[in-house]
């Protein structure tokens, strides 16, 4: 066994050179916040990128649909677990133009995947940072303060102005390709899509307050470039040089959904 090596040296990896994030954010003029496609795009294709580990953060605020005004700390109105994949019906994965992934009812579906996937207490540590804590199985807000609590301080009382969020949600939470292939990719237009939808699903409050928004201001995709040193990058080189094919495994998340009588 490995753990009766004493004399094994300890080894040092030094095939990256340099590991940094680039941000990337819609066409200008994009319209954020009403029906249509959201599009980011990566056009350089000579570079290392490593989808993996990429993410998405959007900025925005929650606030009232009449006039935009901002709820009151008591107001017993917030947003949903996993909101903001409740703000679009479709996100798309294009890689130069070719199809990776398709998600329908990316709420509803990854919703349901991380309710398996994470432990309960990972909306104590880093879920709330892409607004990950789920709500108990009470029907009332009342019953389920303990958890719809959390975020209506989080997102009504604490910030500054009320209403204001930041969140940071990994590509591999949507999409089966990043959650499986942990490997660089080059050669490659990227292209991340979504389709937005109205907010119904995104907010969640009792009958008092007036009915409210959520107002995207930015969406930026923050995406790793990396530079491997002369070692591998020349067998990297080889490899596309000689036009080898390339296993590339991973599961495609689907949802689908049935109206029922």
């Amino acid at each position: 066994m490995d753990i009766f090596n004493i004399t094994e040296k300890p080894g040092i990896d030094q095939s990256i050179e340099k590991y940094e994030y680039h941000s990337y954010e819609p066409i200008t003029g994009t319209d954020l916040n009403r029906p249509g496609e959201i599009r980011l795009n990566i056009e350089t294709q000579d570079l290392f990128t490593h989808p993996s580990k990429s993410y998405l953060v959007f900025d925005g605020k929650s606030v009232k649909n009449a006039d935009d005004a901002e709820y009151a700390n008591a107001d017993v109105i917030t947003l949903t677990n996993n909101a903001m994949m409740h703000l679009f019906n479709n996100i798309t994965y294009q890689l130069s133009g070719q199809e990776i992934e398709s998600l329908f009812l990316p709420g509803q579906a990854t919703t349901m995947l991380e309710l398996l996937k994470f432990p309960d207490d990972f909306q104590k540590s880093t879920g709330l940072n892409h607004l990950w804590f789920n709500n108990s199985g009470a029907t009332t807000h009342l019953q389920n303060y303990a958890r719809f609590g959390v975020r209506q301080r989080y997102i009504i009382q604490t910030p500054d102005p009320n209403g204001t969020f930041s969140f940071s949600v990994p590509l591999k939470h949507t999409f089966g390709f990043c959650d499986d292939y942990e490997k660089v990719v080059c050669g490659f237009k990227h292209q991340v899509t979504h389709v937005r939808k109205g907010c119904n699903d995104a907010i969640f409050r009792n009958n008092a307050p007036d009915a409210g928004k959520v107002v995207l201001s930015k969406l930026s995709w923050y995406m790793p470039h990396v530079l491997p040193n002369d070692q591998e990058k020349l067998a990297l080189y080889k490899t596309i040089e000689s036009k080898s094919s390339l296993p590339v495994g991973y599961r495609m998340i689907q949802c689908d959904s049935i109206s029922v009588p």
